[in-house]
């Protein structure tokens, strides 16, 4: 039997190594932090970082408010949006006029009982049928009777438009003469305040019975022009 690695006493008892006999490698070392400190620091740095956060965030959100408030544009609205209302000195394209009462039919000799009103319209719609109302006076109107043209269209060159003293003249295809005007409604006319001119009228005695136009002219200063017109029938007087 080979040696055993136990001592003896001379008791005869064996003697152990126990665990105070066995010396610690770490025993030099300084003694760890305890762990409840640790967490206690921990979420000291947290509560600090969320309250940088939310300072940061407050900072940011108030700045961001103001420059929407200073860069805000408040919207305007008008009484009418249907109509618009321009200075004095300035001039807008003009659409087709828009005829708002008229007649189409007349008998030659009746005197000035017929009415035709009309308004003068921007190019915001459509010819003969919508556009914002332009509410300025001293637009020039003129209502005259026409012959039908072969093209059914009738066409003012920019030579006669652009110089208001020849609206007083006979226009492409009028009837001189063709219609009478009350004394208060002169054939040439400025609008109203509101854009829109209104005349009485009625057929001269020796109007030809047929077919023929009621042509209606707005121009504003030679500047710009446009016209609409509608088909208009002269009866006989013994119909």
């Amino acid at each position: 039997m080979s040696a055993s690695t136990f001592k003896t006493t001379p008791n005869a008892q064996p003697d152990y190594m126990t665990l105070n006999d066995v010396p610690n490698p770490f025993s030099n070392r300084a003694p760890a932090p305890k762990v409840t400190g640790i967490i206690i620091l921990a979420l000291l740095l947290l509560a600090l970082s969320g309250l940088m956060l939310g300072f940061t965030a407050g900072i940011i959100n108030r700045h961001s408010q103001s420059s929407s408030h200073n860069t805000h544009i408040p919207s305007t609205t008008q009484a009418n949006p249907a109509a618009i209302q321009t200075p004095t000195n300035v001039r807008v394209p003009l659409n087709c006029p828009l005829i708002d009462e008229t007649v189409y039919q007349g008998t030659p000799g009746s005197g000035p009982i017929y009415t035709l009103s009309a308004h003068a319209v921007d190019k915001s719609g459509q010819c003969t049928k919508s556009g914002k109302a332009i509410q300025q006076a001293g637009i020039t109107f003129k209502l005259w009777l026409a012959t039908v043209p072969d093209n059914q269209r009738i066409e003012i060159p920019a030579s006669t438009w652009t110089h208001l003293e020849k609206l007083q003249q006979p226009l492409p295809h009028e009837v001189p003469n063709g219609l009478v005007f009350d004394n208060g409604s002169p054939q040439v006319q400025q609008s109203n305040k509101q854009g829109q001119s209104r005349w009485k009228f009625g057929l001269a005695p020796d109007t030809k019975p047929g077919k023929y136009y009621l042509v209606v002219l707005t121009d504003w200063d030679g500047i710009y022009a446009n016209w609409t017109w509608i088909y208009f029938e002269v009866k006989s007087p013994q119909a």
